[in-house]
């Protein structure tokens, strides 16, 4: 690994933590502010998908997946670094998104046991982070920095238990294409002109 790679990782990852810090204080407020308004989605998919519980499934597709790309892109560190900042530059597009469309979970949710999320990142009970999905962004993201079909065939499959476990909307679902897609390309951008200039 370069010198020029090692900065763009430090970087990187000292960004995404400054973005997860800023995105706890942000639920604390958006958490009210949603309950407040009560804006709800009536989905037409929930119909079609029971209510219940796939917290293990979620768990295991997520962080199995972001294993399954460091084993696919090891030995191009720059590509991990892409993904980091990226993951940084789709958090704060979410508290964006999540202000302008303060929705309201699902009366019938059911609780997600994430023991990462739920004790690092969450500071209580939070159900209100819904548009657009954090979970379906990351999948893409990953399928944009690899171009590897299999995480659009994961992302799918996650997409629907996150449905199931009736934390997201559809509307949540699609919201995370176009905005992960903004992400990648922004962290992208990034490193060609700042913080890996004139290479690939």
């Amino acid at each position: 690994m370069t010198k020029k790679t090692l900065v763009s990782l430090s970087i990187s990852a000292l960004f995404l933590l400054v973005s997860a810090l800023l995105f706890i204080q942000f639920l604390s407020y958006h958490e009210p502010m949603a309950d407040q308004l009560s804006w709800r989605f009536d989905d037409p998919f929930y119909a079609w998908l029971p209510a219940k519980d796939m917290s293990i499934p979620i768990f295991s597709i997520t962080y199995g997946s972001l294993i399954l790309f460091l084993v696919f892109e090891y030995s191009h560190p720059i590509k991990i670094s892409y993904g980091i900042l990226a993951y940084a530059f789709l958090i704060i597009l979410r508290m964006f998104t999540m202000t302008l469309v303060p929705l309201r979970e699902p009366i019938d949710v059911v609780d997600l046991v994430d023991p990462f999320l739920n004790e690092l990142i969450y500071p209580s009970k939070i159900d209100s982070d819904l548009f657009f999905s954090g979970h379906t962004g990351l999948l893409l993201l990953l399928f944009f920095i690899s171009k590897r079909a299999i995480f659009i065939v994961i992302a799918f499959a996650l997409a629907i238990f996150l449905m199931i476990q009736r934390i997201h909307y559809s509307i949540d679902i699609l919201g995370a294409i176009p905005f992960s897609f903004i992400a990648y390309q922004a962290s992208k951008l990034t490193h060609r002109t700042t913080l890996y200039p004139n290479n690939d």
